[in-house]
């Protein structure tokens, strides 16, 4: 079966952020269960390469840099090629790579721009929109009033014109029903992790990765997230002002590690909170690391950092919305705390307890086998699209 993924962001494949370590993994799942796989981006650059048995399509539209960067900053945009899926040339130009394909897959929602319609009703492809999370809510709160207007009326020609929908969680999958969506054209096919790669990560000598860092004779706490995205930064800030400083008082061996791309500054006073900012492979620091945490007060959709942290066997400490989505037992796999004073507590309590951080560790590492490695999610996924294509 040929699949054309559509995806309005450039990076998309980078696997630094949490939507481009999801596609990757699919993407490169089903190519290895034997489909054809072409993914299309929009790129100031243009070109063809194939990576992981995958056709990787840079496409350019129309429309020049300075036009796409002042309609960026007018709609608070902050991927400006992402506005070619609105330029009737760069349509024009991935015409013939969609009209070969037998689905069409579309990444996020909003994304598709005016091609959505395009595909239905004139190529008369079939659509599955991949909801990497149902951040509508969200959405509403913080972006401005333009972008919001203009979004939410994509988004209605999508959920209208799409044939399929994918979530990452029952409780998206919930959001969509409510917004009128046939429960029968939704499927759940969660974020996942290569556990397979975090096992060959633990054979790397933990030492030499302190000593990079300055970790050594410290005990670790980890949090990953890109901070671009307004949960995690809240989530870091929280750290960095309250979390931390609390759990340093009491504990004077520890060091916070906080992983992930950043633009701000953030206001740090303290040597026990270190900023790494983007890590070509986050593995090699949850390897060496004691406890991991996923404070984050906001969000929707599932937090793939949560499963990375399980994959590495680490114990976790996470709010409800942290792990909203995910299958867990609250004391067995993870400790869950939404009380920001209590959970300085509960760090401080998990790192002074060896033995149940390593209870708590196995018990996800074991978590993440059996439900959440990308090999499982992607057979999955493949057998969705066996029964879209029949449609």
């Amino acid at each position: 079966m040929k699949v054309c993924i559509l995806s309005s962001f450039e990076d998309s494949l980078s696997k630094d952020t949490g939507y481009s370590v999801r596609m990757y993994n699919l993407a490169k799942g089903l190519a290895k269960l034997g489909h054809e796989v072409h993914f299309v981006m929009p790129n100031y650059g243009v070109g063809y390469n194939r990576f992981g048995g995958i056709n990787v399509y840079y496409v350019r539209g129309f429309l020049p840099r300075e036009i796409l960067a002042f309609l960026s900053m007018l709609l608070g945009v902050a991927k400006t090629s992402s506005l070619y899926f609105y330029d009737p040339i760069f349509v024009f130009k991935v015409s013939k790579i969609i009209r070969g394909a037998d689905i069409v897959q579309i990444e996020q929602q909003s994304a598709g721009g005016i091609i959505v319609p395009i595909i239905a009703k004139v190529w008369k492809k079939t659509i599955i929109v991949d909801c990497h999370d149902v951040f509508q809510a969200l959405r509403i709160k913080h972006v401005n009033r333009i972008r919001r207007v203009i979004e939410t009326f994509l988004e209605t020609i999508t959920y209208r014109f799409a044939d399929f929908f994918i979530t990452v969680s029952d409780n998206e999958k919930k959001v969509l029903v409510s917004y009128g969506i046939e429960n029968n054209r939704i499927e759940v096919i969660p974020n996942g992790v290569d556990t397979e790669h975090f096992s060959d990560c633990s054979r790397i000598d933990s030492r030499l990765v302190k000593r990079r860092y300055g970790l050594e004779n410290f005990k670790v706490v980890v949090f990953v997230g890109n901070m671009e995205y307004l949960p995690n930064k809240e989530a870091a800030e929280l750290v960095v002002s309250t979390i931390a400083p609390k759990v340093v008082d009491k504990v004077h061996d520890v060091k916070f590690l906080i992983i992930g791309r950043h633009q701000q500054d953030f206001n740090v006073n303290s040597p026990n909170i270190f900023f790494t900012g983007v890590v070509d492979d986050v593995a090699k620091l949850l390897i060496p690391s004691d406890l991991a945490i996923a404070p984050l007060l906001h969000g929707s959709g599932t937090r793939l950092k949560v499963v990375e942290y399980f994959s590495a066997g680490l114990p976790v400490i996470s709010t409800t919305i942290g792990v909203e989505g995910l299958d867990v037992c609250n004391g067995v796999d993870v400790i869950i705390e939404d009380d920001v004073n209590n959970f300085a507590s509960k760090i401080i309590e998990l790192l002074e307890d060896e033995d149940r951080r390593t209870k708590i560790g196995s018990s996800a590492r074991l978590l993440a086998l059996e439900k959440y490695d990308w090999f499982t999610i992607t057979k999955k996924l493949d057998t969705f699209l066996e029964g879209s294509s029949e449609f």
